[in-house]
């Protein structure tokens, strides 16, 4: 039976304003039929990739861009002892397309790579190494890569080459406020300290603030299928999500707000499928003074009514900063680090 591992979080944040929608606007959601402020995933992933806690427990990091030329050249540094032809043998056979461009002026011509998503250079120098030990270039066609964690957990489409692609392990949910959203506008000067008077510049920028419910569902078997490592193996890769979903924050508008906040509620579940609680905030919550504790209140009963209600085969583990989680299916912790991995 497959198992999830389901993560939910409630997180304050003060005046802040962390994910902008195309105009720079504070970006919003309408849940429960009023407007709540949000923080989209695709934002929440990409903080925790560029975070040190995610950094430091994982052995690389892909390489996301558009810019293969200098991928490339630096694939060819880190490789002095690798001829560049054989690295141009290992890209064309991952997929990558090679045309040649002619210099009009000096008539020289040069070969140039267009890829999607490319390889990191961990994946090029495992390549090379296959092939330095004797392992043909067709019968790489099958053999599975292996790719980084973040590839792994987020996934990876390639349309021009359908062999890369990676089916998510980790799905992870926009976070919303648990209460309606208040947006307000700062109005803002940045001071001429050569002007008599008046100011170089005048602007107003988005605000809000509030208690976030985050939400991600990592599908530890296909996880495992990813990384290739046994369910056990992946302890310490848990561990490490729930940490981050716990601690990290995106960089937007943080010079200017520090909005550096910590989870005050941290629930880990596993189950036999994903599991969202969100429409336990179906309902605003008052935004009040003990907001947050209400928060935690609805979380849980709506956890518990579930799991009763439809009879699931989930077991919890909550960490408390508030002390307000009171239930007899949750079992309380006193620290993050004993969210320990749920067998």
């Amino acid at each position: 039976m497959t198992r999830f591992i389901n993560i939910h979080t409630l997180i304050s944040h003060p005046s802040s304003m962390m994910n902008r929608d195309d105009s720079g606007l504070q970006k919003t959601a309408i849940f429960g039929g009023v407007t709540r402020s949000r923080i989209s995933s695709q934002c929440l992933k990409r903080a925790i990739r560029q975070s040190e806690i995610y950094s430091n427990a994982v052995e690389e990091v892909s390489i996301r861009t558009n810019k293969f030329d200098e991928l490339l050249a630096l694939c060819i540094k880190e490789l002095p002892e690798t001829e560049p032809k054989l690295i141009e043998d290992v890209l064309l056979h991952l997929g990558s397309k090679v045309k040649k461009d002619k210099n009009k002026e000096t008539g020289e011509t040069k070969r140039i790579f267009d890829a999607v998503q490319p390889y990191s250079i961990g994946a090029i120098r495992e390549a090379i190494h296959m092939i330095e030990a004797g392992t043909e270039l067709k019968a790489l066609k099958n053999i599975p890569h292996i790719p980084t964690l973040d590839v792994a957990l987020s996934g990876r489409m390639d349309a021009s080459c359908p062999i890369r692609n990676v089916e998510a392990a980790m799905s992870v949910a926009h976070s919303l406020t648990t209460h309606t959203a208040d947006i307000e506008v700062d109005w803002f000067t940045a001071c001429d300290d050569l002007a008599e008077q008046g100011s170089g510049h005048i602007g107003t920028t988005e605000f809000s603030s509030g208690v976030f419910y985050r939400y991600a569902s990592i599908n530890l078997d296909l996880l495992a299928q990813n990384t290739q490592k046994s369910k056990a193996e992946l302890s310490d890769t848990i561990n490490t999500i729930v940490r981050c979903f716990a601690q990290v924050s995106p960089s937007a508008k943080q010079k200017t707000f520090a909005a550096h906040n910590h989870a005050d509620f941290v629930l880990v579940t596993q189950s036999d499928q994903p599991l969202s609680l969100a429409n336990a905030f179906r309902s605003a919550i008052k935004n009040k003074s003990d907001v947050m504790e209400v928060s935690i209140k609805s979380l849980v009963t709506h956890y518990e009514k579930l799991v009763s209600g439809y009879e699931l085969n989930s077991k919890a583990l909550a960490f408390d900063m508030t002390d307000s989680a009171n239930s007899e299916q949750i079992k309380l912790v006193n620290k993050l680090s004993e969210l320990v991995f749920i067998d």
